[in-house]
This record gives structure tokens, sequence and C-alpha cells, in this order.
């Protein structure tokens, strides 16, 4: 099915090479293009894989234009504009050079039946057409950056760069954080327990929130660590564990139990699949930050205080699954409908809505127990073909940041269980887009030698 698909792309392709005489693909050189094809030809000019840059970095680009007055009019839409490109201009390209290449993944086909599974939920129940159309979007759009880091990662130096990449912005981020915590920025109130008076300062840095910021170095401190592990020079070491330091730094101050919780299942998870003697560094380490800063020991049995438990019975995320299950069990089977509860779409257009805190739920109340199933069965068929991606790798520094890269999906994913976070568009763009990396990586194997 795909060969009849592509071959077409190919011939229109060589059409496109006889029509448009000297122009040069996927590189800089405009002036070859001929001017009656400007368009196709600014298109080809441009290598859309230059193009991933803008989602590495992007918790920086999303505060630039966030802050700089004469780009706000791209606040809010920039990721998708950056989207469209990208799967506009990549079969253009294809086209173009007569050269039509798909990576098919294990991963394909559980997307394609999500994908229908959550369209017959949304036909089934939309009510409020425009109001679903934004809720179920947070499901499918960015499934996309899927198929664009499993084929568009074309060779091994090109993925080092990136993941260095991702260090950099790790290290941005949390040096921003930790200059708030000493700067003592104040914290807003509904980020701190009332009783928990003595937190003064939750930092947040460049992102929206401390959770989503801790969500963030769940997948960060991995990637980093995997650097750290693949690396053999001694002042690229030095270098990694210092950008380790700042970013457990800043995890801590973030305050955020989830975050911490969900880190140290993703650092498990990397411990048991390259060396499970880093559990035990890792058991001893959490003791010494413990130690060094009381406040981490104190929130965390916190949790399981009275104080606590009536704290969240009463207004906290326990009162907020008891509505959550509630709401759902008036339509467990096919829910109330995307974007009507628990989320930031029903925050905007419903008054009185609530965030569940807690992705999963707020799934199984708007898409019931179907919807719900479908969101897991494809969140456990992408760690399915990611460790088998792991496992295909020869390559043992390949294979150790094949393994970073799981453990920190993973760790987003378990963040999920009492954060809405695949509801930031940061956060889901980032996952998809890994995820796609993951699976690419049996690719590379052979593309060039390691790079330290």
């Amino acid at each position: 099915m795909l060969n009849l698909l592509l071959r077409p792309m190919a011939a229109f392709g060589l059409f496109l090479r006889r029509v448009v005489p000297g122009s040069v693909l996927l590189n800089l050189n405009l002036p070859a293009v001929v001017s009656q094809s400007k368009t196709l030809g600014a298109i080809a000019g441009i290598r859309v894989e230059s193009a991933l840059w803008m989602v590495i970095f992007y918790p920086v680009a999303d505060y630039m234009i966030r802050k700089i007055p004469a780009l706000g009019f791209l606040s809010g839409s920039w990721d998708e504009l950056l989207l469209l490109f990208i799967i506009t201009a990549w079969p253009v390209q294809m086209a173009l050079s007569g050269k039509i290449t798909y990576r098919y993944s294990g991963l394909d086909m559980p997307i394609l039946i999500f994908t229908g599974i959550t369209l017959f939920l949304f036909f089934m129940r939309s009510g409020n057409t425009g109001l679903a159309a934004e809720g179920f979007r947070v499901y499918l759009e960015y499934l996309l950056w899927f198929f664009i880091g499993s084929n568009l990662i074309l060779n091994r130096r090109q993925f080092d760069a990136l993941t260095k990449g991702i260090v950099l912005v790790a290290v941005l981020v949390s040096v921003v954080g930790v200059y708030q915590y000493v700067a003592g920025v104040e914290t807003p109130a509904q980020w701190v327990d009332q009783a928990e008076a003595g937190i003064k300062t939750r930092v947040f840095s460049i992102v929206v929130s401390p959770n989503v910021l801790g969500s963030l170095l769940i997948i960060f401190i991995p990637v980093t660590m995997g650097r750290l592990l693949t690396s053999a020079d001694r002042i690229n070491q030095s270098l990694y564990l210092g950008a380790l330091h700042l970013m457990f730094a800043c995890m801590v101050f973030t305050y955020s139990r989830g975050a911490w919780l969900a880190l140290a299942g993703s650092m498990a998870v990397l411990s048991l699949m390259h060396n499970p003697r880093l559990l035990l560094l890792m058991g001893a380490g959490s003791l010494a930050a413990a130690q060094m800063a009381p406040g981490i020991g104190a929130r965390l049995t916190y949790m399981f205080s009275p104080a606590y438990l009536a704290s969240s019975e009463k207004a906290g995320r326990i009162a907020l699954w008891q509505k959550g299950l509630d709401k759902f069990l008036q339509d467990p089977l096919f829910g109330s409908g995307f974007g009507t509860y628990g989320g930031a779409v029903a925050a905007r257009k419903i008054p009185g809505s609530v965030y569940t805190d807690n992705f999963y739920l707020k799934t199984a109340v708007e898409s019931g127990l179907i919807g719900l199933l479908a969101l897991l069965w494809l969140l456990a068929c992408t760690f399915r073909c990611g460790y088998t991606a792991y496992r295909k790798i020869a390559d043992s520094s390949l294979k150790v940041m094949a393994a970073a890269i799981l453990a920190g999906l993973i760790g987003v994913a378990l963040h999920n269980s009492v954060e809405n976070i695949f509801e930031v568009p940061m956060m889901t763009t980032y996952f998809w887009f890994l995820s796609g990396v993951l699976v690419s990586l049996p690719h590379l194997e052979d593309s060039i030698e390691k790079t330290p």
C-alpha cells in the first residue's frame, strides 16, 4: 500500500526535476532554482531537518516569542506552524529529489488504530464540535511529531548534535531555575499547600509552572546522564557532571513531589537497563539530598500525613479525583466528550470546570473506558517499540542513549498520573518527537563512528 502511494510521488519528483532544471535540493543554494518554480525552490532550499533545532530549543523559543512584543502574534501558534512547515516541506523535498523514503516502525499501525478510535469517539460524543475539536487535538495533533522524529534523524552525527543541544537547553533552564531560588522569586499561592507555609519559592524557570519544569527535567536528566555515561573525554565528562548537578538542584527547587517520584522511576529504568548497580548510587544520592535539603524529605513525608490527606480531600488532588471519578461513572463507556472536563479547554470554555491533575482520569471522563484503554495501549506499544529498538542496537554508546530516552519517556508517562502533562504542547511535542527518535536509532548505527 505504501509503495502504491509513494510511486506517484517519485514520478512527480522526476517530472519536477525536468520542469525545474538546475534546482538544488536540500541545501541553501537558492540562486540555482529557476524563477518559474520559486515556491518549490524556496521549500527545496531549506533543509527540513534543520528545523528540528526549533523542537530541541522549544522552551527557549517559546519563552522568547512570549516575551518579545514583535513576536507576540506567534504566541500559541508558532509550534503548530513549525509542524505544518515540516510535514509540508518534507514530502515536497522527497518528491523534488526523486528519493521517496519512509521508515516504517512497529508503532505506525497502533497510531493508526488509536487515531481511528479517537475519531470514532469524537463523532460519537461531540455535541459541541468546536469544543471537542479543541479538546481532542491534544491526542492526535502531536502524534505527527513521532513520524518526524522517526524519519528526519538522518545520521549519527545529527543525533549526537541534537542530544547535546538538549543538554544545553537543560542547562539554560536549570540556571534560571536555580537563580530564581537564590533570588527568592515569589511563588504564586496556588502552587503551595497552605500547610507548607515554610516553602517560599517553587521555581518555574522559563516554563509555565514548577510541575511542568519538573516534567521537562524528567526528560532532560536521563539524556544528560546518557551523554555522561557514553563520553570518553574527561573534559566532557566534567561538563556533563556539572550540568547534572544543576539539573538535580533545579529539580529539587521545583518542590514537585510528582516530578521527584517520576524521576526516581525514570532513573530506576535507566539503571536496570544499563547497570543495576546504579540503583545503589541513586539511593545513596537520594539520601544525601534529603540530608542536605531537609525540605525534600519533609515534603515527601507530608504527602502521607493526616494534614495533607485532610487538605487534599477538601480542595486538593483527592477531591479532584473523586469528582472526576463521579463524572466518569455517569458515562463510563464513551465519556462526556472531548474538551468537556478536567483540562485546559474545559477550564477556558466551561464555567466552574477544574483540572483533574491526572491526565488518565481526564481521558477516562472525556472519552470513557474505550478512550482510556486506547491511550494506555498506545503508550504500552510506544514503550515496547522503544525497547525493541534498544535491543536491536549493537553499539554500546548508542544503546545507552536509547535506554536514556526510553527512561525519560516512561518518567513523563508516570508523571501524567498526577498532572495533566500531555496538555502542555511543549511536553507532548518532546514526548512524541523523542519517541520517534528512539525507534530511528537502529538505523543510525553505521552512519559514523561515535563522537565524544
